[in-house]
């Protein structure tokens, strides 16, 4: 029998307060994680949860929704966005946020890494990436903002990229100007509008690298939103290998066909 797994955000959920203006609330049910984050006026990051974070900027990737309220957030390289209720976002890690509402903003974040936010990693404990995760991270930024020097700086000479299914872009592309080439048509067919969206990151210490991202595309005036896969396969700091997974193979072969 099917079981429906339950988890009540009040009643089960693990409460962190901030060092003041606000708490989190973390629970999870079966694969769904959700983290409630309640952010009184004059909330601010550094000042509110870098203490307990024990870093300089915030570190977690939040995909979330506002319910209520606005902050504004700032990433490193000064860059500024404010979000409001109704708005859902995609904030990288390497950020400061402040409340600018007059009333609490109040934020549910469904990312991996929001299980993690405002507790403290273990100063022996090494950092979650590794360097082939950290130059996959690099790798898609560089897709999504046409980077062309970045992605081919990241490939060796004799990579090889293979794309499964039975539709017009399938198959083994081999050598970085055939990747690129790849990369360049999936542009070509949906006007530039396509978009590979990091979700998670997963490694093993020894240059394998999975990515996990949400594809976006619109062709033909049709919008397509998909989860996919990539496994990578480092030698030293150059991609050797890149093998698609796709959540739903037979569609997106349709899509592009």
């Amino acid at each position: 029998m099917a079981e429906v797994l339950i988890s009540n955000l009040d009643r089960d959920g693990e409460k962190r307060m901030f060092a003041a203006h606000g708490h989190a609330v973390l629970a999870n049910a079966g694969g769904v994680s959700l983290l409630r984050g309640v952010f009184e006026p004059g909330w601010r990051w550094s000042t509110d949860v870098a203490p307990l974070a024990g870093t300089t900027s915030c570190q977690v990737h939040h995909l979330a929704y506002v319910e209520s309220g606005s902050m504004r957030v700032r990433y490193t390289d000064g860059t500024e966005q404010e979000v409001r209720a109704g708005d859902l976002f995609d904030l990288a890690p390497g950020h400061d946020a402040w409340v600018t509402s007059d009333e609490p903003c109040v934020t549910l974040d469904v990312s991996t890494g929001a299980t993690g936010y405002a507790v403290g990693r273990p100063k022996d404990i090494a950092a979650p990436d590794d360097t082939a995760m950290t130059l996959v991270r690099r790798g898609f930024e560089a897709f999504n903002t046409g980077d062309v020097a970045t992605l081919r700086s990241l490939f060796a000479h004799d990579v090889m990229q293979h794309v499964p299914g039975h539709g017009p872009l399938a198959g083994t592309y081999k050598g970085i100007d055939a990747v690129l080439g790849y990369y360049a048509k999936l542009a070509e067919l949906t006007d530039g509008t396509v978009r590979a969206d990091l979700i998670d990151v997963h490694g093993d210490g020894q240059g394998h690298v999975s990515a996990y991202f949400q594809s976006t595309a619109v062709r033909k005036g049709a919008k397509r939103v998909t989860r996919q896969s990539i496994l990578f396969t480092f030698i030293g700091d150059k991609a050797t290998d890149l093998l698609e997974l796709h959540g739903d193979l037979p569609g997106d072969d349709a899509f592009f066909s």
